[in-house]
């Protein structure tokens, strides 16, 4: 239930890198740090804002039918329910009774987190590459080699785990507690947790971010060659 909007992760992806990719080419003039950290700020609200509805959308339907699942309808009541709970019943709801407002639930909680978390992981990335890269013999496309790569990406979901930690926690306690104010929650944080605020719940994040850094920098940097390869097969077709 709700598995073709979540499907549509991949479109969502595929808007984060084109932003990222056209933002790093406008931000071409700035230094390593900064081609990295604007981009992935921008790639990240771009992510968000197409990804955030959908998941509002795809949580309704997953949740569809799960209160008084006992209770007996006779067919017509059924037939109503099997229309209330569709794609289309479930944007109808949420716009009547919360507006357009309404799909984008936590949105503002997810960019507080995430957005610097982008930011971060990308400018980690590239300077990486900048610093690490010159020491590595370059890969027949005169760039740095797969294995170069993926320890970077590795790294950056490391610092950027650990750089935006407490945004994570106050991130997490904003969504499934009582209170939506961030500074009564990071207030209460402090008072709870102290300097462990820090450092609640690192180890497990950074191991998840430099897991899934890995598979996406593999992914990320193997479609480029690729792209590489189909640009220069183009371009000896035409040259012959």
């Amino acid at each position: 239930r709700g598995f073709p909007i979540f499907a549509l992760g991949v479109v969502f992806g595929q808007a984060y890198i084109t932003t990222y990719e056209y933002a790093k080419y406008q931000c071409s003039h700035m230094n390593a740090f900064l081609q990295g950290l604007l981009p992935g700020a921008l790639a990240s609200i771009a992510g968000q804002s197409l990804s955030v509805p959908a998941d509002v959308v795809t949580q309704r339907l997953q949740i569809q039918g799960m209160k008084n699942p006992s209770q007996k309808m006779d067919l017509q009541s059924a037939t109503w329910k099997k229309k209330e709970g569709s794609f289309a019943g479930i944007c109808r709801k949420i716009i009547k009774y919360d507006g357009i407002s309404g799909f984008y639930r936590g949105y503002f909680i997810s960019l507080m987190s995430n957005v610097p978390t982008s930011g971060i992981w990308w400018a980690t990335y590239n300077v990486m590459l900048q610093k690490v890269g010159p020491y590595f013999k370059p890969d027949k496309f005169g760039t740095h080699t797969i294995p170069v790569q993926a320890i970077c990406g590795i790294t950056s979901g490391a610092v950027s785990a650990m750089a935006t930690n407490p945004l994570d926690v106050i991130r997490t306690r904003v969504q499934v507690g009582g209170s939506r104010s961030l500074v009564k929650v990071t207030r209460k944080l402090w008072q709870e947790e102290g300097i462990s605020l820090f450092s609640k719940g690192l180890t497990a994040r950074a191991l998840s971010m430099s897991t899934s850094s890995l598979l996406i920098i593999l992914g990320y940097e193997t479609v480029k060659r690729l792209s590489y390869q189909e640009q220069s097969c183009e371009y000896d077709m035409g040259y012959n």
